[in-house]
């Protein structure tokens, strides 16, 4: 006898995904999918702003005391 034969019986069957289990896989993968959208976008700008302060002598971006 296999040592697979006997294990066999052993686990339950995995459950079928229900509709709200694909509902939610689905919205965690376009929420991840944004998010890193997101941070790209946000790396993206705060390079160009670097590079535009350095090249203006970072004079332009100084924040305002209140």
């Amino acid at each position: 006898m296999a040592p697979k034969d006997r294990l066999k019986g052993l686990f339950r069957e995995p459950t079928p995904l229900t509709a709200m289990d694909r509902t939610t896989s689905e919205a965690k993968q376009i929420i991840s999918e944004q998010t890193q959208r997101r941070q790209e976008l946000t790396a993206s700008l705060r390079a160009a702003r670097l590079a535009r302060e350095a090249a203006d002598g970072g004079t332009a971006g100084k924040k305002r005391k209140k």
